[in-house]
């Protein structure tokens, strides 16, 4: 595992200096301190984003009421 300074880790990932050291202050993120340095392993940021991905919810078939609508506009229009 490598760890990071802050700024080496908020370049490498794109994310502001003040929100991952926000995020550490909250214990959201892994890190340590060592002789007062705050480290961070490189994969902070992926691992924190991993843990607290949300997957989009969805439907595997439409609901049955559209279904029995569209059937029934169906019929009517083949009159």
């Amino acid at each position: 595992m490598q760890l990071l300074t802050l700024p080496k880790l908020a370049a490498q990932s794109g994310w502001p200096e003040s929100r991952i050291r926000r995020m550490v202050a909250r214990g959201q993120l892994s890190h340590i301190r060592v002789n007062g340095r705050l480290l961070l392993p490189e994969t902070a940021i992926e691992d924190y984003v991993a843990t607290h991905f949300v997957g989009a919810v969805g439907r595997s078939e439409p609901p049955t009421d559209l279904i029995l609508v569209n059937s029934a506009l169906r019929a009517q229009r083949a009159l």
